[in-house]
């Protein structure tokens, strides 16, 4: 499960269902969570892709 779906899952269960205080707490630190994850999984994904394409300019400029 991508960490996107299990934001989505969280959040209709905390709307859905009657939690506790302490509850709710836990799933939105739950969430809160999971979205950081994926924003770092994302940022890593774009340097990759930026450092690739640095290379591939560096490579294509000393061939011409």
């Amino acid at each position: 499960m991508q960490d996107k779906e299990a934001i989505e899952i969280l959040m209709r269960m905390g709307d859905k269902h009657a939690l506790s205080d302490e509850e709710k707490e836990a799933v939105s630190a739950a969430i809160g969570i999971l979205s950081w994850t994926a924003l770092g999984q994302s940022r890593i994904k774009n340097i990759a892709k930026a450092q690739k394409a640095k290379k591939e300019f560096r490579g294509n400029k000393l061939l011409m």
